[in-house]
């Protein structure tokens, strides 16, 4: 995931952020898992930026996926009546 999202030259185009969201198949975690890999390559190369612009596109996927909230249960009133 992280080596495509380097080689995409579209820069943040809606098309190149589609196909990272596709390869992904709509899941958060490889894309979260490329973010952890572009973050630890900037630390030791600040001055990356292929990394940086991968880095931003791969943010974009994530934004564009959202997130995935696991359902609450839903919670009894209280009427403070007692059967």
């Amino acid at each position: 995931m992280m080596e495509r999202a380097l080689h995409l030259d579209a820069g943040g185009s809606p098309d190149a952020i589609g196909e990272l969201v596709g390869l992904a198949e709509g899941r958060r975690s490889p894309l979260e898992a490329a973010q952890s890999l572009l973050i630890d390559r900037l630390h030791r190369r600040s001055d990356d930026f292929a990394a940086t612009r991968a880095l931003c596109s791969v943010g974009a996927a994530l934004d564009r996926i959202g997130w995935e909230m696991p359902s609450v249960p839903a919670r009894r009133r209280r009427t403070g009546r007692r059967p």
